[in-house]
């Protein structure tokens, strides 16, 4: 099952039939934007991050490339990836495990340090939609601030509009 990017399951007696093409991967091609569309018009098109659910399955290896949260009563100055300097003797980071949480970093494409491992990235790409979770607050969030900064009608002044969120 694991070496099938989908499967179905039918009884012995059915099969689908594609009604156009000769193949359930052309039938796949077909049905999956769609799919995807029906999923995507209950998020905000203007919403990069909520747009873009691919990822890489693997992750870099453990303890490089790493975020962390720091103690600000010990840090003076940061890089990317772990403190620079401490106040006092040293400063504490807490790295994050991919167990407890994973980073989702949205680039066009790989830093140069990785283009090795690139490829390898990009062929075990898989749908990760933990952001989703978030969806209502943040769509209702951004609108409202895009709302108060004018960047869309206000609510009293639209009523006919098309909403962002379904009702």
């Amino acid at each position: 099952m694991y070496e099938y990017k989908y499967i179905a399951l039918l009884d012995i007696d059915e099969v689908i039939m594609p009604l156009e093409g000769t193949s359930w991967r052309e039938l796949m091609d077909k049905v999956l934007p769609k799919a995807l569309k029906i999923n995507k018009e209950e998020r905000a098109s203007y919403m990069h991050m909520l747009q873009h659910v691919y990822r890489t399955k693997n992750f870099t290896k453990p303890g490089q490339y790493v975020k962390c949260f720091h103690n600000t009563e010990k840090v003076l100055t940061l890089h990317n990836h772990f403190p620079l300097s401490c106040l006092g003797s040293s400063c504490t980071s807490y790295p994050i495990e991919t167990t407890d949480a994973q980073l989702h970093h949205y680039r066009a494409d790989c830093v140069k340090t990785l283009k090795k491992s690139c490829e390898e990235f990009r062929k075990t790409s898989v749908m990760d939609t933990t952001i989703w979770k978030f969806k209502d607050p943040l769509v209702a969030r951004v609108s409202s601030t895009l709302r108060t900064l004018g960047f869309f009608p206000s609510s009293e002044s639209n009523t006919n509009s098309n909403s962002i969120r379904k009702r």
